[in-house]
């Protein structure tokens, strides 16, 4: 199995029965991404915008590969520290979803934050939601997620299951940010939407302080196992 088989397996798994565990982190991405662009409309030209949201694609999609591989192989010395506290670190990752969140909601709000809502500060809040998203995240495991799995087990193995774990993780970020790229370049014409930015800038927002609320409070459990009860 190379990286480009791993990569395709993770993006097919996006668009098939398994998008199910996908629900985990998908519904709030899209938020994530919605909002920033909301937020920038009017403010830039439409291709600038697109430009905008091209490279927070890009830093979501390592930031997410990054961790998910690392939990992903557990063989590796590195890994061990983050599998054994993950319960503290899926609390740290919603504290830094609320941010976010709070950020979208008052970004037109507040003079400082629309001064500082750059390229630059997108790209290093989406690395920031990939780590977290890696976190919280609890994978189902496809046949090829299995078999990727048992090599990164493996000590003497768990180098060549990082990488491939590693793709596996981009396929789907791929996935993702090419369904929420198109939804925007779909509902950004759509008149209704313009009309309602602001208000649907913040519903995305609020459903981003949902997810941080969930982590901090270990409600997501209940969540990943609505979501889970549907492909097991």
């Amino acid at each position: 199995m190379g990286g480009g088989a791993a990569v395709w397996g993770g993006f097919s798994s996006f668009f098939s029965i398994w998008q199910v565990c996908i629900l985990q982190i998908s519904p709030f991405f899209i938020a994530f991404i919605v909002g920033i662009y909301l937020a920038t409309v009017g403010k830039k030209a439409d291709p600038e915008i697109r430009r905008w949201l091209l490279i927070p694609c890009i830093t979501y999609g390592i930031g997410f590969s990054v961790f998910y591989s690392l939990l992903i192989a557990s063989g590796l010395n590195i890994s061990r520290p983050l599998i054994h506290n993950i319960g503290l670190l899926r609390v740290v990752s919603g504290i830094i979803i609320l941010f976010v969140g709070l950020y979208i909601l008052l970004v037109n709000r507040i003079s400082f934050l629309g001064k500082i809502h750059t390229p630059l500060l997108l790209s290093t809040l989406s690395l920031l939601i990939g780590v977290t998203f890696a976190l919280v995240y609890s994978p189902c495991i496809t046949p090829m997620l299995s078999d990727i799995m048992g090599i990164a087990s493996q000590r003497n193995t768990a180098v060549e299951g990082w990488y491939m774990a590693f793709w596996y993780g981009l396929g789907v970020s791929i996935a993702l940010c090419m369904t929420s790229v198109a939804l925007i370049l779909f509902a950004g014409r759509q008149e209704i939407v313009l009309r309602n930015a602001n208000l649907i800038k913040n519903i995305c927002g609020i459903i981003l302080l949902i997810l941080a609320v969930m982590n901090i409070t270990g409600l997501m459990r209940h969540y990943k196992a609505f979501v889970l009860g549907f492909v097991l």
